[in-house]
């Protein structure tokens, strides 16, 4: 049997010390990829299932809807950022409604942020003519500061998240009876309904999977670019001109020679597709098209006004 000389011994031994050191280094290198949400329970049992499900069967479904959303989520996350508000709200629209201004639930939540119509006041206004739940923007702000009035209430994100979905009385009212506001607590004794207990691990799989796509070795969209910019900053900015009588969709489309779909996708609270017979009504148009809309409504027989949104 042959042993190699001392010094061959010594390099092969110290090789193999630093495969060891470089292999932990990749390993630190990749695990500083990963961005940490800030929230408990990210890594827990119940969420690991669910996140699982989005890197695998459901990563095509959730690719889609992100992609389809890019817009609105620009919108929401800039709104995130000016009010200083979690990230991970900007995938809650994902988990109420995938991302669509016009879903309706079985029990009448309606738009991206399903609002219910007993809870809309004082966020939107809903009538015969608008409801204001359809309206992608105007909903996100009030979904958002409905989101604030929670925090400010029970001083704790996932618990203000919670009570979105099970209204804030009925949250009280769990948190008095398990004498307990932490909510994983709450979830892991049965505190709270099968569709609250579920809500917030949905919401932190999801963000996760969307924020760690890299780490975990998936593809989805961001929108930002190659320096982690959001892109189109200016994603939510429009015209307005405010009417006094009715006009409809349709034909200001037509006399602006511009897709009625588009106009209408813009305006969705207008249920009955024209404008309020009787109070005023802001218009939303492209950006850049405030000369246009106010020389068409002219045409035909409307006497608007910008609004400065």
């Amino acid at each position: 049997m042959h042993s190699f000389p001392l010094t061959v011994t010594k390099i092969l031994a110290l090789s193999v010390v630093i495969f060891f050191i470089c292999l932990n280094g990749f390993a630190n290198e990749g695990s500083s990829l990963y961005k940490d949400l800030g929230f408990e329970g990210v890594h827990s049992n119940e969420v690991e299932v669910l996140r699982q499900k989005y890197l695998t069967t459901h990563k095509e479904w959730l690719y889609t809807i992100l992609d389809n959303a890019e817009s609105y989520r620009i919108y929401v996350r800039n709104q995130l950022e000016k009010k200083n508000l979690p990230p991970i709200l900007e995938y809650l629209p994902v988990v109420e409604s995938d991302y669509i201004p016009t879903a309706k639930s079985k029990s009448g939540a309606t738009g991206m942020w399903q609002f219910m119509l007993n809870s809309v006041k004082p966020f939107l206004k809903c009538d015969d003519y608008v409801d204001e739940r359809l309206d992608q923007w105007k909903s996100t702000d009030a979904a958002l500061l409905k989101l604030s009035d929670n925090y400010k209430m029970f001083n704790d994100w996932l618990l203000a998240i919670t009570a979105y979905n099970c209204g804030a009385g009925a949250l009280r009212r769990t948190i008095k009876k398990a004498g307990s506001d932490d909510f994983w607590y709450l979830r892991k004794n049965g505190f709270l309904s099968e569709q609250a207990s579920g809500y917030v691990p949905k919401l932190l799989a999801i963000a996760d999977v969307c924020e760690n796509a890299y780490f975990y070795g998936v593809e989805m969209p961001t929108a930002r670019d190659e320096n982690g910019k959001t892109v189109n900053i200016r994603a939510g900015l429009f015209d307005y001109i405010v009417v006094k009588k009715s006009v409809s969709i349709d034909v200001l489309s037509s006399e602006l020679r511009i897709d009625e779909n588009e106009l209408k996708r813009l305006n969705l609270a207008l249920v009955k597709g024209i404008t309020p017979p009787h109070s005023e009504y802001a218009i939303r148009f492209p950006e850049g098209m405030e000369k246009s809309a106010l020389h068409a409504l002219e045409r035909l027989g409307i006497s608007p006004y910008i609004h400065n949104h």
